[in-house]
């Protein structure tokens, strides 16, 4: 069976504990869009990680863990992070790196900073961004390049070319040379050399086989490119449509998608954002909930859950259950709000806006409920949790249009509710 883990939010679900925990029973796990600016908070056995590359399956023996095509990388990310899991585990994961995936250079870094455009959408300034760019001009480096240096040098000068051309001033471009650049790549890449190759077929021999397949997705649906809130979204498809491109497979048979979504929403960076709650209640939600960035250490953007942007993503992925984040979060309220509808030039609305300026204008249209004022962090199951919460559960869960499967209740592997549907 297949299943794909998929932010329904703007990032930061909570997937990294979901994946982990799901990932105990998967034969691959398959991390299939985005870059080092995803963020994973992890604790296995009792050890917490912050990943940002490497997949949930790293953590397993016998797990292959796939870096798909749709995926940027770091080389330099990814050798610590394997570094950091080997010395844990004290062996060497498996993994495969997708040949079509693209490499992150210096010098996309360096762009990044010369052209501003981290400062004005708010973004990691990972290089993410020049990245996919160079990937759709077709002037991309790619992993299966690092296979054949005398290609990877070509095509790094042609590149190099260019940049010189187009910043004549920035002394750090003009200073990059191709031959090193080979040289620290390959020296980077070293470990991984022989674990570069063609994962898209063995990704559909594993799922023709019958093997558990997990599908790892980053950030979340409402920074996807094409359907979030541009232009204030990362440069990848967060979707499960984004999928089937990534790994190279036109409709593949995934017929558990489970949705993460927080009990309340957040937000990193700039961008409209309806249910944000800026005084008090706000500060309150982000202390208790440790709402900071695991990638850049920035404080995030809180608020009441989103109701209408919680149905939009449902149905954009095709939802077949939701996973509920940090509802232990909410323990101590005495009411909590969902937003269930938008005013919009002086209409009622349950569309969800696609121009960010429309939804920037949107006033979120709350239905209050009653909080429980009880500790969750010890249920175990479903008829563990008070009344109250139950009761919040099944409204998100009408709003959502789809059950609720999972209940996460603290960041720890165990303090997870999984509930028979």
């Amino acid at each position: 069976m297949a299943t794909a883990v998929l932010g329904l939010q703007w990032g930061d679900e909570g997937k990294g504990k979901l994946t982990h925990l799901l990932a105990r029973e998967a034969d691959m796990v398959v991390r299939f869009n985005g870059g080092p600016n995803a963020g994973h908070t992890v604790i296995d056995r009792g050890v917490k990680f912050g990943t940002h590359l490497v997949p949930a399956g790293v953590f397993y023996e016998g797990t292959t863990s796939v870096l798909a095509s749709g995926m940027v990388i770091d080389l330099a990310i990814l050798r610590e992070e394997m570094e950091q899991v080997s010395a844990h585990l004290g062996s060497t994961p498996r993994i495969l790196i997708a040949q079509n995936a693209h490499l992150i250079l210096p010098y996309h870094r360096m762009l990044e900073e010369l052209e501003g455009s981290g400062s004005h959408f708010g973004t990691t300034r990972r290089g993410i961004a020049p990245t996919y760019s160079d990937k759709a001009k077709k002037i991309g480096i790619r992993a299966g390049d690092l296979l054949r240096p005398g290609d990877l040098e070509r095509r790094l000068e042609h590149r190099l070319t260019l940049l010189r051309r187009d910043w004549p001033e920035a002394e750090e471009i003009q200073a990059l040379t191709a031959k090193e650049l080979v040289r620290d790549q390959l020296e980077l890449a070293e470990p991984f050399l022989s674990w570069i190759g063609d994962a898209t077929t063995r990704i559909a021999r594993a799922l023709a086989e019958g093997d558990t397949v997990l599908f790892e997705g980053a950030q979340g649906t409402l920074l996807d490119v094409d359907h979030g809130t541009f232009p204030y979204v990362t440069s990848s498809s967060t979707t499960f449509a984004g999928l089937g491109n990534s790994i190279g497979i036109a409709v593949p048979d995934v017929a558990h998608r489970l949705g993460i979504a927080k009990a309340y929403q957040t937000r990193v960076g700039a961008g409209p954002f309806p249910t944000e709650l800026t005084g008090i209640e706000g500060d309150a939600l982000r202390e208790k909930g440790g709402e900071y960035g695991v990638t850049t250490g920035r404080p995030r953007r809180c608020g009441w859950l989103d109701g209408v942007a919680l149905h939009y993503a449902v149905r954009l992925n095709g939802v077949t259950s939701l996973a509920l984040t940090k509802l232990d979060v909410l323990d101590e309220l005495d009411e909590i709000s969902v937003a269930v509808s938008y005013r919009s030039n002086g209409e009622t609305i349950g569309r969800f806006p696609l121009a960010a300026e429309e939804l920037a204008a949107c006033e979120p249209v709350y239905e209050a409920l009653p909080g429980w004022g009880v500790s969750t962090a010890g249920a175990r199951a479903f008829e563990d949790l008070p009344a109250a919460a139950v009761t919040y559960i099944e409204r998100i869960e009408s709003v959502a249009g789809v059950p609720v499967e999972m209940i996460s209740v603290g960041p720890e592997p165990e303090a997870t509710i999984r509930r028979e549907l």
